[in-house]
């Protein structure tokens, strides 16, 4: 066990705004931190398919022969519509994806994979997978069960 996660069960947990306030028994800072990690390694990791975090997130929540809107794809992405709408037509030129108005409602731009989208999401996937066995090395599976349900109901409170 780390000397950080055995101060971590010591302490205390103080709220923000009490005089003893320590960062570092702060969720969010975890949080943040761990993202910033994440997306570090994954930007490393993705340059060996040749490809990048806002392609990665593309690709990620497109599955298969499943349409997804734009609308649907910045929302998920935490993304601008008008930013996800240039990353999905970059990923268009590039072979990736394609496009179509939806059937019932005109306005509305779906997106799907291309084969070469489906093979590219498949080798990102690979490449993930590196980087997800290492986060969660040493943390069971309930403990993983437990951090999904939670920081699930954490999105919950905030919306």
């Amino acid at each position: 066990m780390s000397s950080t996660t055995e101060e971590l069960e010591a302490a205390e947990i103080v709220k923000p705004g009490e005089e003893h306030f320590d960062l570092r028994n702060w969720p969010f800072y975890w949080i943040t931190q761990a993202y910033g990690q994440y997306i570090s390694n994954m930007e490393r990791t993705l340059k060996n398919v040749e490809l990048d975090i806002p392609r990665w997130r593309v690709l990620i929540l497109l599955d298969g022969a499943h349409a997804r809107s734009i609308s649907y794809l910045s929302t998920q992405a935490i993304t601008k519509l008008s930013t996800m709408t240039r990353i999905v037509q970059r990923m268009q030129e590039d072979g990736l994806v394609t496009t179509r108005q939806r059937a019932s409602d005109q306005r509305v731009t779906e997106v799907l994979l291309t084969g070469n989208g489906r093979r590219a999401r498949l080798l990102a996937l690979q490449q993930a997978e590196n980087t997800y066995a290492r986060s969660f090395r040493e943390i069971p599976g309930n403990d993983l069960k437990k951090l999904n349900k939670i920081l699930s109901k954490i999105c919950e409170n905030l919306d």
